[in-house]
């Protein structure tokens, strides 16, 4: 490999931790009269295992309720391993809050549509994230506060 070649390296997927709660079933399958509300959270975060791998996590919480009962809960931390080679610290900040996250998303929304409706509820349908926005907007956070 030539010394100015970047290698990027998706080692695995995988779900790290899973959780589904539905506190009111199965009464709460004819309670339901109209659209619940749900929330959508994600938290990412990135650990270093060694100089060129890193596990990249997109912690996941989705929240359906109505203004009385809360009907569902799912918790999801959806990680990867991911190797990077040949690339400078602001390539490898942009692989790693943009690249990894985009990858790994698809998983992690697959898994939490498919818990919801196996769990016995509509399944959901998630928009795509613009993980360079929000990393850009991360950016000039950090920028703003130094």
């Amino acid at each position: 490999m030539a010394d100015d070649q970047i290698k990027f390296i998706v080692n695995r997927i995988y779900a790290k931790d899973v959780s589904l709660e539905s506190p009111e079933a199965p009464l709460i399958f004819n309670d339901i009269k109209m659209q619940p509300k749900v929330g959508f959270n994600l938290k990412t975060t990135i650990d270093k295992l060694d100089e060129q791998t890193f596990e990249v996590t997109l912690d996941i919480n989705v929240k359906a309720e109505t203004e009385e009962k809360a009907i569902y809960l799912v918790e999801l931390k959806q990680a990867g391993i991911f190797g990077i080679q040949g690339a400078n610290d602001e390539m490898k900040d942009n692989f790693l809050n943009i690249r990894c996250p985009e990858i790994i998303f698809p998983y992690a929304m697959e898994t939490v549509s498919t818990l919801i409706q196996k769990s016995g509820f509509p399944p959901i349908f998630f928009a795509p994230i613009d993980f360079n926005a929000l990393h850009q907007k991360e950016l000039a956070k950090k920028n703003k506060t130094q």
